[in-house]
């Protein structure tokens, strides 16, 4: 189980099919520490709100709630549909090319234009799913891009788990990880509630190359908040 899941979908995404407080039951269920709600910028159709970013507390001390959005890429200068607004209330920023991206660019188009994104926006943390079929990267080029800044690589679980790629693919991103020594996120990608901490289908793959837990930045509470912490500076610029 993760402790600290970075990557959780909402109703506040379209693809999200619970509210916050039904995910924070379940997390405290089974045990976590936290999540990171990144609910999808509004060129995907997410419903991001001030009373959300700016108002809601956790009311479980137990459990942390992070507050996030899961970017999308706008255009090929790496343009993001961040929202300025918010950015006083966001402690974490995810960005991965989904569908309002067209598909077909080949593998050096789309590294081109997630490595502009990344050195547009030091604010980015984490680049989710980099293997995803429909968008092929070069996984060694952007694990020195994402190292550049700081920022990690995501071994998405869902991926895995409802086949949506090939577990070779989800291997070779690990591999190229551990060969420029960049940081991974292990996160589940949740959109359905028994979803939320699972890492189950991605766990092994990382076992079997005895990756270096130390380069894992959630492996547990006190990795995945000291990521956080050491990355919160990187947001103020966006606001300007």
């Amino acid at each position: 189980m993760i402790e600290f899941d970075l990557h959780v979908h909402s109703i506040y995404s379209v693809c999200g099919i619970h509210t916050v407080l039904e995910l924070l039951e379940q997390a405290k269920a089974i045990g976590m520490k936290g999540f990171a709600v990144t609910d999808h910028g509004l060129t995907m159709g997410g419903r991001l709100n001030n009373p959300f970013f700016e108002r809601f507390k956790s009311p479980c001390p137990d459990v942390k709630i992070l507050k996030g959005v899961e970017c999308n890429l706008l255009d090929d200068q790496g343009t993001i549909d961040l929202p300025r607004p918010f950015m006083s209330f966001i402690d974490i920023v995810l960005l991965g090319i989904h569908p309002n991206t067209e598909k077909g660019l080949g593998r050096e188009k789309y590294t081109d234009m997630l490595a502009a994104a990344i050195h547009k926006n030091p604010c980015v943390d984490i680049i989710t799913h980099p293997n995803d079929p429909h968008y092929p990267v070069d996984y060694r080029r952007l694990a020195r891009e994402a190292k550049s800044r700081g920022a990690a690589l995501e071994l998405n679980n869902s991926k895995i788990l409802y086949a949506r790629s090939e577990i070779g693919e989800a291997e070779e991103l690990i591999k190229a990880c551990l060969h420029e020594n960049c940081q991974i996120a292990v996160c589940s990608d949740t959109h359905a509630i028994h979803e939320l901490g699972t890492d189950e289908s991605v766990r092994p793959l990382l076992a079997a190359v005895n990756f270096p837990e130390e380069l894992i930045v959630n492996r547990d509470e006190e990795s995945a908040l000291t990521f956080i912490e050491s990355r919160r500076k990187n947001k103020s610029e966006f606001k300007r």
